[in-house]
Order: structure tokens, then sequence, then C-alpha cells
């Protein structure tokens, strides 16, 4: 049966394991989800099939570090969405939380990624760095970078010790590298939360919180929670304050 074709549409992909669709990353979900519809795009969830479009000796390399296997497995199905005939293909991880609808995402090219304001201690105080981050990421029809990132994942994969496998090497560290040179399309309305600016927020003050608000280029619409690094009940809490801000924000006059 021949797939229909999709000339015009844009495809929003999502994928988490059924334990998490039990959690505070159901709330992340749900609003990805909202906000796809609001936009008019197609939705897709996939759940653990993810990793059935991961090469066997692939996933035996990395083994229990899934988000190695993720990071592969998501560019496939992204692959596997514009051969189906869609313009545009967006991924945004499980812990992504759009707590402004008003996101947009605009960018010149055929491809895009996140960009992070990281905030991290550092001797007295907090320094900031910006990184590119895959927890979101586009693609559009004609790409020549989805092939050539699936083919770098195989080779550093084919090559890496699996004992010194660090989580971020196919997805961040190698899409910041690649920058360097290439130069992608960046999106900083979709951000991340470092464990210093959670602890801010939950505290509504402090000087991680406000490093990052004065780094930020753009105001943040949506941010990555960072599943690995946070705890439920803080999640929760932060999901709570981006939301209720949020609210408070478009009801000013």
């Amino acid at each position: 049966m021949t797939s229909p074709r999709h000339t015009s549409r844009t495809l929003v992909i999502q994928s988490a394991s059924p334990r998490q669709l039990r959690g505070w990353m159901h709330r992340c979900l749900e609003s990805v989800h909202g906000w796809s519809r609001q936009q008019g795009y197609q939705y897709r969830f996939v759940g653990d099939d993810i990793f059935e479009r991961v090469p066997r000796w692939y996933r035996d390399k990395v083994g229990s570090k899934l988000q190695v296997a993720t990071d592969y497995g998501r560019l496939m199905l992204i692959q596997e969405a514009l051969k189906e005939g869609f313009s545009e293909v967006q991924w945004f991880d499980a812990d992504v939380l759009v707590f402004d609808p008003s996101l947009l995402i605009t960018f010149e090219g055929s491809c895009a990624f996140g960009q992070e304001v990281w905030v991290q201690a550092e001797g007295d105080g907090y320094s900031a760095h910006r990184n590119v981050h895959n927890a979101f990421c586009a693609f559009r029809q004609g790409c020549v970078t989805l092939p050539f990132l699936l083919e770098t994942m195989e080779s550093l994969i084919r090559r890496v010790d699996p004992n010194h496998l660090a989580p971020q090497l196919v997805g961040p560290k190698l899409l910041t590298a690649l920058h360097s040179l290439r130069g992608f399309a960046l999106v900083p309305e979709v951000g991340a939360l470092s464990p210093s600016v959670v602890a801010d927020i939950v505290a509504n003050r402090g000087a991680a919180l406000d490093l990052l608000r004065r780094k930020s280029a753009v105001k943040p619409k949506a941010m990555n929670l960072c599943a690995s690094l946070i705890e439920a009940p803080l999640a929760d809490t932060v999901i709570d304050v981006l939301l209720g801000s949020q609210a408070r924000d478009s009801q000013a006059p």
C-alpha cells in the first residue's frame, strides 16, 4: 500500500516508555501535544518500539545507556516521516514542557536544533554556557545533514570504548562540535533547565535563575526539564511554577 503524501504538512514526534506516562512527564507530553494541535500540525507518539529502528549491534554496544540509542532512533523516525511525504518533521523530548503556547518554530535552512543556556556552579558563583541540544530538532525535505548525522553516529559508536561511552556523545556533544564548524540554525525558544536553575525556580529566587534570564537572548517558551537530573517532586513543582507564571503573564493588562 502506498503511503499517503503530506506535501505541505508538519509532523511532531515524541516517544516515551509506558512507565514515564504515569508521572510528571505525562504533563510535558500533553503540553507538546496540545501545542501541536494549536499549530495545526500532525502529532505522532511512539513507545519503546523506537528502539526497533536502532540496529542490533548498536543497541548491544550502548547497553543500558538508552539515551544513546534514542538519539539514533529519533533520527530514524524523522527520516521515515520525511519519506512519507511530510515537508517538516519536529522532535520534542518527552521531558520538554511547552509552557507558553505562543511558541513559534521558525528557522532558515533544512534543519534546526534547540539551544540551551546551561547555568552551573563555578567557584563562588555561577557560569552560563550556550550549548546545542537535541531535545528539540527539526528537519525538512532534502536535508543532507540527517543522513550525515546517522552515518556519523554509527561511526562513533563502532569505535567508542563502551566502558567510556558518555550519554551525550552522539547527542549534544556531537551537535555542539559540529555547530562550531557548520553553524546550525538554532531555536533558543526551546531551552533547558539545569539543577541550579531548578532549585532557584522552586525557591522563586536565586543567582542561577537571574543569570539564566540575563544570558538568554530570547525568552524561552519551552524548557527541557532534563529527566535524568531532576527528581519527580521538583519536576511537578517546576511545571506548576512555569505554567502559573505564563497564566499570570497572559492575564496582565
